[in-house]
């Protein structure tokens, strides 16, 4: 089943509490929280507060929306502190700062070896990590993504999905039904060639990928990168995503 939602990066000069509020308005039943703009890497505090506020208003936290990136060796535990105070089982990271065709085979190597120790530190905490699915970054293919996660070969190491602009229709068709045991959510907007468009131009196209993985297993639906950042669209957007899905439940 998909459930919608919203990545709060959406909007990133908006405080928590009005995240929320907007989530709610809006019928939308869950966030991810960006590190970047809403919660930093170690503010347990911030995290306690936001997990509070999305209780008080029954909204599910999807992800922990992390920018730490394989190959940085940055500080990881800080993130699993957030995580753990949000009481969410999965973080976002990212898979090196390299498009998969720049990455020579010893680097790569040490990207799968770290990929390996993160994932076997979060799975002591039931926490499941999500590679962004993004170009200049070893998911910026399908090819170059899912033999990634095959080489990682751990349980906990899974991805998020998101329609890449460098791919067309069919083949993010084809990553996507290929990536389903790997799935944990989707990141859910439409772009043409001049930028970000209403999602309701793209309804024929997200009607497909919601399709290709919507079953028994809960994945969150979460919108982003709305047109213009303006609140009306996202209310517009917001509206065309409730439909699909609803759309999607009736007619199973």
């Amino acid at each position: 089943m998909l459930i919608p939602g919203i990545v709060s990066a959406t909007f990133k000069n908006l405080d928590a509490e009005q995240v929320v509020a907007l989530a709610v308005e809006n019928h939308l039943q869950a966030i991810e929280w960006s590190e970047n703009w809403h919660i930093k890497e170690g503010d347990c505090s911030k995290a306690d507060h936001v997990l509070h506020l999305c209780t008080e208003a029954g909204i599910r936290i999807a992800a922990f929306g992390s920018y730490y990136r394989l190959g940085s060796f940055a500080n990881f535990a800080s993130r699993l502190s957030v995580a753990q105070a949000l009481k969410t089982s999965v973080i976002r990271i990212w898979a090196g700062d390299k498009p998969s065709s720049q990455v020579e085979e010893k680097e790569y190597q040490d990207l799968v070896a770290e990929a390996r120790e993160l994932a076997q530190l979060s799975e002591t905490f039931g926490i499941t990590l999500a590679l962004e699915w993004h170009r200049n970054t070893l998911t910026d293919t399908n090819e170059s993504a899912l033999a990634f996660l095959d080489s990682v070969g751990k349980e906990n190491v899974k991805s998020l999905w998101q329609p890449t602009p460098a791919l067309n229709f069919e083949q993010r068709k084809a990553g996507l039904s290929r990536l389903k045991s790997k799935l944990v959510n989707l990141h859910v907007y439409h772009w043409d060639d001049s930028g970000r468009r209403p999602l309701a131009e793209g309804i024929d196209q997200w009607n497909s990928y919601c399709s290709l993985v919507d079953s028994c297993e809960d994945h969150y639906a979460l919108l982003e990168f709305v047109k213009d950042d303006s609140i009306q669209q996202f209310e517009d957007d917001a509206s065309v995503l409730l439909t699909l899905l609803d759309g999607m439940q009736r007619n199973r």
